[in-house]
């Protein structure tokens, strides 16, 4: 029995619609066997790969970009801590100071009449040296407290937040010679009232080891050596290959890119 094509004749199986799917199907094939298929296709991964690498250099240079901008600015505000608390402790110590350069040592005033020409020789306090050191310490302990508390650093937060509590302790003595402690833990200084306080309540709060302007020089050291330990911190390779930050989490967002 013979196989009969019908109506699907050669004429028919190679020709209308199907025959051009069949020939352009031969065409694509003739054009992979050449090669110029594979160029094309080639070109265009390569051109892919090239804006893939490109779009990731970029994400990768502005995730770095930004961490280095924050760790920048964070050892920025560290040295300020630390420039602040140094100049507290400066101050602080300067008060608490003993011995013939003490400001609380009494010392010989000579003063000349400029009538008479009598001169007059006393023993006392420099009490206009004493108010100026006062008012200055009281600035830097402003200074310090406002700078300690805007660090993100824990150390420099809790030693600047021991501070204050301190000080609180001493508000009652601090308010005998006209410093007062504000409701945001600064202090304020009335002028005529420090001068007129009497030597021994100020000798009590300043001058000593023992005395509020010494623990504040201590308690000072405490923060500046916090900051400073936390700008000296720089970043290393944790175990697993990524980068590991003192300052918390800016490298660990970038640890995703490796």
């Amino acid at each position: 029995m013979g196989f009969h094509f019908g109506s699907y004749g050669l004429s028919g199986l190679f020709g209308g619609s199907m025959s051009s799917s069949f020939y352009g199907s031969l065409g694509n094939y003739n054009s992979i066997r050449s090669g110029s298929y594979k160029k094309l296709l080639t070109s265009y991964y390569a051109k892919t790969k090239a804006t893939d690498t490109a779009s990731a250099n970029k994400k990768s240079n502005s995730r770095w970009n930004d961490w280095d901008s924050a760790y920048t600015s964070s050892k920025r505000a560290l040295a300020t801590v630390r420039k602040e608390a140094d100049e507290l402790t400066s101050s602080a110590s300067a008060l608490a100071n003993q011995g013939s350069q003490s400001l609380f040592a009494e010392k010989y005033t000579t003063v000349k009449d400029a009538e008479t020409g009598v001169t007059t020789t006393t023993k006392g306090y420099d009490r206009d040296a004493i108010a100026k050191a006062v008012d200055t310490f009281v600035s830097d302990y402003n200074s310090a407290l406002k700078a300690g508390r805007g660090s993100t650093n824990s150390n420099v937060s809790r030693n600047t937040s021991y501070m204050a509590q301190q000080t609180a302790i001493y508000a009652r003595s601090l308010a005998e010679v006209g410093i007062t402690v504000e409701k945001d833990q600064t202090l304020s200084v009335d002028k005529d009232k420090l001068k007129a306080a009497d030597i021994d309540s100020l000798k009590r709060v300043f001058n000593g080891t023992a005395s509020f302007a010494s623990l504040t020089a201590n308690r000072s050291s405490s923060i500046s050596q916090s900051a400073a330990r936390a700008a000296s911190a720089s970043p290393i390779y944790n175990r697993g290959g990524g980068y590991s930050n003192f300052y918390g989490n800016y490298m660990g967002s970038y640890n995703w890119y490796f």
